[in-house]
């Protein structure tokens, strides 16, 4: 979030307690603090900040139960997916995740270096590399969430197939035109699995059911070859559409 803003905004991010905060941004974070409070129905009256506002650009839902609870007034410019939008009850903002506009700031460049990039969550990596990394064929290259941006978007966009159990990195791959999959994860992670329903919901077609990377291993080809792995680049329309949602200006 940081990268893009600086990037195509010239903005600088100065991160905050979620009760000081002025925008929400990419992630499944729409519900944030509602888990957090353990899922209240509202905000307890000495918390309440009504005078401060929250701006929410491209942010979703990680729950299917999950609420906007915020301290303070929330105001939506743009949500992931259909599904999110349709919970908040509007139609009348923009759609997509941020995420889709990496290539904007970081245009794929040269040759393809990977044949497969795996991209498991964050929390379940370890155990991923623990199960995996000693068998991987060569030209398999293993990302890990939690290095720099730039560096995570030019991996994927030089990878010639992605398989992921996190959700940026189908979107990311989607960005960059890249056919992918999804993976199960290794381990648990967070939500109900709605994040991933909402981003097929403004994708063009719907996700494929996730696949065990034991199968995926055992036999790659199946899954390279198939179209149902086939990328879903946004179009234009719906990319300057969520740009020109952006709240500051």
């Amino acid at each position: 979030m940081a990268s893009l803003l600086r990037e195509l905004f010239n903005l600088e991010t100065r991160y905050v307690t979620a009760a000081k905060a002025e925008l929400i941004g990419v992630g499944s974070i729409l519900d944030s603090y509602h888990r957090k409070m353990q899922k209240r129905e509202s905000v307890p009256l000495h918390k309440r900040r009504p005078w401060r506002q929250l701006h929410v650009w491209g942010s979703g839902f990680m729950d299917s139960t999950g609420e906007p609870l915020w301290p303070q007034s929330v105001n939506y410019h743009a949500v992931r997916g259909k599904l999110t939008r349709s919970r908040i009850g509007t139609e009348d903002i923009a759609i997509g995740d941020p995420g889709l506009l990496l290539p904007r700031i970081w245009p794929a460049k040269g040759p393809k270096k990977h044949a497969v990039a795996i991209i498991p969550h964050f929390a379940t990596l370890r155990t991923f590399l623990d199960d995996y990394q000693a068998i991987l064929p060569d030209h398999w290259k293993v990302i890990n969430l939690l290095g720099e941006p730039e560096a995570i978007s030019n991996e994927i966009a030089s990878s010639e197939f992605v398989v992921s159990s996190s959700l940026h990195g189908l979107i990311v791959a989607d960005a960059y035109g890249i056919p992918s999959s999804w993976m199960m994860p290794h381990g648990r992670i967070k939500g109900d699995g709605f994040k991933f329903d909402d981003y097929a919901s403004q994708r063009g077609k719907p996700l494929a059911s996730p696949v065990d990377f034991q199968d995926f291993l055992k036999s790659p080809l199946a899954y390279l070859q198939d179209s149902a792995y086939e990328p879903c680049v946004p179009d234009e329309a719906m990319l300057n559409s969520l740009l020109k949602s952006f709240p500051f200006k």
